[in-house]
């Protein structure tokens, strides 16, 4: 992708953290050697992560965050008219630290609203207790380094981790969470929807490219309740245009909302094992 200029690094205990410049895609995020998010299309996965279950759910008041370091999760919810809370659970102090001094075109200062609340540690002891305690959120979002088994998230994508974001969701809530390239790790996607289909009783695949990735990228959308896939469309574009959000989002709109589901076939196959209505 060419030349990436190193801006600031650190190693913290659980990885390698680094800041660089790009002459196409700006400010670059990467955790031990892989890119997290760039300036210049981070708006296309933060958007997708949060809008589209975001405005199929119509009310929501609170949001879990589960990683999102960088902060463009929690600017996206930051959006919503009814957000009141927006908690980001992220293990890494380091990685915020390095996001408010270098990351501004990605996080606009969501560290800074009163409405952001920022928890470091461990984020499923974190889900586990606010499971105990019956606090719930209206959204979740898991955004988060991939589920490889070296990766301190590894845990988060376990069938454990997942029944504990699931005991933190509100009735009617929703998660999302990275798959991953169903094209380059057709394996570990396919697994990881069948693990959500075991925890949830609505998956539903969306699929979008990602430049900085160089490849086509899933994102799964589970609620016990809500099928976000089957939102009506002229609801979704009536709740964007009374939000305010029709002329400020860069990627989502609701025309393009069912066009998100639509897979190819060859991807459909993967999924529909996975994925399909019980």
């Amino acid at each position: 992708m060419g030349q990436i200029r190193l801006l600031a690094a650190m190693r913290s205990p659980y990885q390698q953290i680094e800041i660089g410049e790009h002459p196409r895609f700006g400010r670059i995020f990467r955790l031990d050697g892989r890119i997290m998010s760039a300036e210049a299309d981070a708006f296309i996965q933060h958007e997708l992560m949060v809008h589209p279950m975001a405005v199929a759910h119509g009310a929501a008041r609170s949001a879990l965050v589960v990683g999102g370091g960088d902060g463009g999760s929690a600017h996206e919810l930051l959006r919503l008219p009814f957000m009141r809370e927006v908690v980001v659970a992220e293990l890494d102090p380091d990685v915020v630290t390095l996001a408010r001094a270098w990351l501004d075109g990605i996080h606009q200062g969501a560290f800074e609203d009163p409405r952001v609340h920022l928890a470091i540690g461990d984020a499923l002891g974190l889900m586990e207790a606010f499971g105990r305690a019956g606090r719930q959120f209206d959204l979740i979002v898991f955004d988060l380094t991939e589920a490889d088994d070296g990766s301190p998230a590894a845990a988060l994508f376990s069938s454990h981790g997942l029944h504990a974001a699931r005991r933190c969701l509100a009735p009617g809530g929703v998660l999302s969470l990275h798959l991953g390239p169903p094209e380059h790790r057709p394996d570990s996607v396919s697994v990881l929807a069948a693990r959500l289909r075991q925890c949830f009783a609505q998956v539903r695949p969306i699929t979008t490219f990602i430049p900085v990735y160089g490849a086509q990228w899933a994102i799964a959308l589970a609620s016990d309740t809500l099928d976000v896939r089957g939102a009506d469309a002229a609801q979704l574009d009536e709740r964007l245009r009374a939000w305010k959000l029709d002329r400020k989002l860069r990627c989502y709109h609701a025309a393009l909302h069912s066009a998100l589901f639509a897979l190819p076939l060859h991807l459909q196959a993967l999924f529909d094992s996975a994925c399909a209505p019980a």
